[in-house]
């Protein structure tokens, strides 16, 4: 009755030291991505910098989705509701 008892302890100490194995590989895992991301964020610009050459880039350019017109506020919306 032992010796089952002892060799349900050796096989459930395997399992559990299988478990802690895995736990432990995902975790040295998860810090080799986090070392990556911290390397590849000090070698990024500063924000605040890339921001503004983004904005000015942004500004210059007309927003492809609006129509362009040549006509005054008012005459849009005449144009619409007259459409009606």
């Amino acid at each position: 009755m032992e010796e089952k008892e002892q060799e349900a302890a050796s096989v459930g100490d395997a399992r559990g030291k299988h478990m802690i194995l895995a736990e432990l590989g995902r975790v040295e895992q998860e810090v080799r991505f986090l070392e990556k991301e911290l390397q590849a964020l000090g070698q990024t610009d500063i924000v605040s910098t890339v921001c503004e050459e983004l904005l000015c880039v942004i500004e210059e350019a007309p927003d492809p989705l609006l129509p362009l017109t040549q006509m005054g506020e008012k005459a849009a919306y005449a144009l619409y509701f007259d459409s009606r």
